[in-house]
């Protein structure tokens, strides 16, 4: 039969608490003696008795493991009984409620103050006849994709966009550079902007402010903006068919974009103690993925391009050729873990004479580097990562340096001012057991 509000409101508050009780037995009346008239007969037949239930608790309780959650993005109305104040998203066809604490618990259960990261629950609130009937599920309040609640349905952001952040690092490194085995400084800033271009996914990466100095000053450098573009094909840009046995077609996963870089800056202080310092104006390129993921953020390209540079102490600048290998993959789909790679090379050609003996006329950069980061905690939810980097690097265009391979090897500690969780982060759907 339909509970009333008193058992309505008494289920609801029961739920939450966890607690059970047993329905009052009933015994039925004895049938009348024969040849009397029925009580019913004589008497209007009194209303039934609505059952027993508990009194409701007057607080809260945390939150139990496998709650189901809200739903992020659907409106959820208020609902205030005697045991709070609680959301509910109700299903009229199913007859069936999830309703939450409307309220960040304590450690006993209680209320402490209003509900993180969320929506107001909106007006006017559900009345307790409206969902008579109805079954009644505790339930965990909605959280943003991205982002977790526990059983004190405080959120905490648990998925991270790196590909969107800015960013300070500090750390260590040491090597068989000149400089190495000291303190290093980092920043940089990173931007993605997805959106459609005639209809298909394209992608424009922005880099700025991207760089690294040794505390002593001893070598440092900064890219100080670089821009990168591609998009999806609807038709391949190379198709390939074979005609060993029956025809057969395949399609090479190439697809082509631009780079363009600008103000790089390097600082080094050679052997003999004297300054090398090299400003790069400008660069570009022609890139091609071999691989990358569905939204374009992942990828291994191929790189090909030039620009100009000069040195300070020359009248006359040069024009590097830029050959590179580039990787950049999420290793899990909350963004905790991320791998980079590059290897290339850099055959530097002159404007004019060319730089005084010893260095040669044409010269080159050789270099091959490998980073690991890993976001291990995050504070106000802005991630902190632990980074480690392996690198190698060859070159004869600087003046008392070691003309044959360096390696180095650094770990620093990076904290994102600003990252954003990722693009089609899913929404909570439960309280994990």
């Amino acid at each position: 039969m339909t509970l009333t509000v008193a058992a309505t409101l008494a289920a609801l508050a029961l739920a939450q608490a966890g607690a059970t009780a047993a329905p009052q037995a009933t015994t039925a009346p004895p049938p009348p003696a024969a040849g009397k008239p029925s009580p019913a007969s004589t008497t209007a037949a009194a209303p039934p008795a609505a059952p027993e239930v508990p009194v409701a608790p007057a607080r809260m309780s945390l939150v139990a493991p496998g709650a189901p959650a809200l739903r992020w993005g659907e409106p959820a109305r208020c609902l205030i009984t005697a045991g709070g104040r609680f959301r509910a998203q109700c299903d009229a066809a199913a007859r069936r409620c999830l309703v939450a604490p409307d309220a960040t618990l304590g450690p006993d259960g209680r209320a402490t103050g209003p509900l993180e990261r969320a929506v107001a629950c909106s007006q006017p609130a559900v009345q307790p006849d409206q969902v008579a009937g109805f079954e009644l599920v505790p339930a965990l309040a909605e959280s943003q994709p991205g982002f977790r609640r526990d059983e004190r349905q405080r959120a905490s952001q648990v998925a991270f966009d790196l590909a969107r952040r800015l960013w300070l690092g500090g750390g260590w490194s040491a090597g068989s550079q000149p400089w190495s085995d000291q303190a290093v400084v980092s920043s940089g800033a990173r931007l993605d902007f997805h959106y459609l271009e005639l209809g298909v996914p394209a992608i424009v990466r922005v880099r700025a402010l991207d760089g690294w100095t040794a505390v002593n000053g001893t070598a440092a450098e900064l890219v100080g903006i670089a821009l990168d573009y591609t998009r999806a094909y609807p038709h391949p840009l190379l198709r390939i068919t074979t005609f060993v046995g029956r025809p057969r077609r395949f399609d090479p996963p190439l697809y082509g974009g631009l780079w363009i870089e600008a103000l790089r800056l390097e600082s080094l202080e050679t052997r003999a103690g004297t300054r090398y310092e090299r400003s790069g104006s400008v660069a570009a390129a022609i890139t091609l993925d071999l691989w990358r993921t569905a939204d374009l953020a992942d990828y291994v390209r191929l790189k090909a391009g030039g620009g100009y540079e000069k040195v300070t102490g020359r009248t006359d600048g040069d024009w590097p050729v830029i050959l590179a290998l580039e990787g950049d993959a999420r290793l899990d789909g909350a963004g905790l873990h991320h791998l980079r790679g590059s290897a290339g090379l850099e055959l530097v050609l002159p404007q004019g004479a060319g730089p005084a003996a010893p260095l040669a006329k044409r010269r080159q950069r050789q270099q091959a580097r490998v980073e690991y980061e890993w976001i291990v905690f995050a504070v106000n939810d802005q991630p902190a990562s632990l980074v480690v980097a392996a690198a190698g690097r060859k070159r004869d265009d600087v003046p008392d340096w070691p003309t044959g391979w360096v390696a180095e090897v650094t770990a620093q500690l990076r904290f994102s001012l600003w990252a954003p969780p990722p693009r089609g982060a899913p929404a909570q759907e439960s309280l994990e057991r």
